[in-house]
């Protein structure tokens, strides 16, 4: 298994720079011809969004096109790839970023019963405690 830097993930997928685009595109070819997977962990995950989002001005339909593109691709294999999965589902779903939906599902499965934010867009997940800033009367 090989690792995967967000930079070289971008460039393979977005291919902006055609130097750096063709070497990505050769690197994660051969990876695969070897019989070998490349690696991408949570945190390459939640920094492609947030390039995608901020970068290349990606809006959320074609985020989510693109992590369940990767997240199908056999040549890739990932820290919780059944967890992205789910996150990615709930993304559908709701309003919060992808980062915040594999928070919650990654301290469920550590064992947390809840995960407290001050987010409101997670307000209506069942495992979130939203903290409120505002203080009862």
């Amino acid at each position: 298994m090989n690792g995967l830097d967000t930079n070289v993930l971008v460039r393979y997928l977005v291919q902006d720079d055609i130097e750096q685009g063709r070497l990505a595109a050769e690197y994660i070819k051969q990876v695969k011809a070897s019989g070998q997977t490349c690696f991408i962990n949570n945190i390459v995950l939640c920094e492609l969004v947030w390039v995608l989002k901020s970068s290349y001005k990606l809006g959320r339909s074609e985020i989510i096109d693109v992590l369940e593109k990767i997240l199908r691709t056999d040549v890739f294999d990932f820290e919780n790839r059944e967890t992205a999965w789910l996150s990615v589902q709930d993304m559908k779903k709701g309003k919060a970023d992808f980062s915040d939906y594999l928070i919650v599902k990654l301290n469920k499965q550590a064992s947390c019963s809840e995960t407290a934010t001050f987010d409101t867009k997670l307000q209506k997940v069942e495992e979130i405690r939203l903290l409120s800033t505002y203080k009862n009367a």
